[in-house]
């Protein structure tokens, strides 16, 4: 079972765009993974990438928390094998193949901290060997 938890918050202009910075980072890891995959696949004779490999080539490439980097992997491994399986059915469906601008970042439950003050701290993980500052948004 998924928990979802939606909450309001107001935060500056300058938190926005480092949010949506976050997105096209996101973004950025898709469109890795679809060429990643197309590559391994070449190299193999066609075999797929498995989850493992996957994360092994993306891991610490990017400033955003390690489990979202995941979460997007995870992302693109099940749209693959969704793909397969409606192939399988008779439907006519295509691989993931569309490059992407924005892709919304999934925090993990440990990826962020809600303070008793109501300000949200996300973690940005670490890369290329150091600790990014965390930043944090006002929740009103």
């Amino acid at each position: 079972m998924y928990r979802t938890v939606k909450i309001p918050f107001q935060t500056s202009k300058k938190d926005i765009d480092r949010l949506f910075e976050c997105n096209r980072i996101s973004a950025q890891i898709w469109n890795d993974c679809l060429v990643i995959a197309k590559n391994y696949a070449l190299k193999n004779n066609g075999k797929w990438i498995n989850q493992t490999e996957l994360q092994k080539q993306t891991k610490g490439k990017y400033p955003i928390h390690s489990q979202s980097i995941q979460a997007v992997c995870h992302k693109y491994l099940n749209a693959r094998d969704s793909a397969k399986k409606a192939k399988q059915k008779g439907l006519d469906n295509k691989y993931p193949y569309k490059q992407k601008k924005y892709f919304n970042t999934k925090w993990a439950n440990n990826g962020f901290i809600i303070h008793p003050n109501g300000t949200i701290e996300l973690k940005m993980g670490r890369w290329e060997r150091k600790k990014p500052t965390s930043y944090c948004s006002e929740n009103r």
